[in-house]
């Protein structure tokens, strides 16, 4: 099983964590060296019917299949119940980007419930009962439209957890790209949640609560 190792620069300041959190939390690191695995470390999930229309209509903006799929998402009562976090980026009076940001959202939400962790949990069950919840505005499924190839996804979850025997937080990101009925793996720590039951000790974690 492939370690993960978190190379931590001088230079990369700790960003504070909730208000009132007596501790630092150390963000996910954009450079940490990823070679996917061959074969790709992948699951299936059965697409939804407004997932297949959604995509086969080319992922438009503005159609009645991407209103069809966004409404399917937002019903689901785990999506809607689950709190996301501000984003301090997009301005008071941005309506139309904010709409697709938290169309995006709560579409990361929605599919993290799809992604079966090797513990045997879900990602959404990791998320909100052991990490520190829906905390971060770049948790996102985004649009993929390849050149070549049908679209689909690109999923990311940034998710702060402790790190173990340290008083600090622990911030990591888990990338995956939806293909199809394929949900694959797209970074080091995402093969880990897929492939080791004990992918917290693996990777030096606890839970936030802990």
């Amino acid at each position: 099983m492939r370690r993960i190792m978190l190379a931590i620069g001088v230079g990369i300041g700790l960003a504070g964590c909730s208000e009132g959190s007596w501790f630092n939390t150390i963000p996910a690191s954009n450079s940490v060296p990823y070679l996917p695995s061959s074969p790709p470390v992948a699951i299936v999930a059965a697409a939804t019917r407004e997932e297949v229309a959604f995509l086969q209509a080319g992922g438009c903006g503005n159609c009645r299949e991407a209103d069809r799929f966004y409404r399917f998402i937002h019903a689901d009562p785990d999506v809607r119940k689950s709190r996301i976090p501000r984003n301090m980026a997009l301005a008071e009076d941005a309506n139309l980007a904010k709409k697709q940001w938290v169309d995006e959202v709560r579409t990361a939400v929605y599919f993290s419930k799809r992604i079966r962790l090797a513990n045997g949990q879900s990602l959404f069950e990791l998320i909100t009962r052991c990490g520190k919840g829906w905390d971060s505005p770049a948790t996102q499924a985004t649009l993929d439209v390849p050149a070549n190839s049908p679209p689909g996804f690109r999923l990311q979850y940034l998710i702060s957890f402790k790190k173990f025997g340290q008083p600090i937080g622990l911030q990591m990101r888990a990338l995956f790209m939806r293909r199809g009925e394929q949900l694959i793996a797209n970074s080091a720590f995402a093969e880990s949640l897929l492939q080791n039951p004990d992918f917290m000790r693996a990777n030096g974690l606890r839970c936030w609560s802990d």
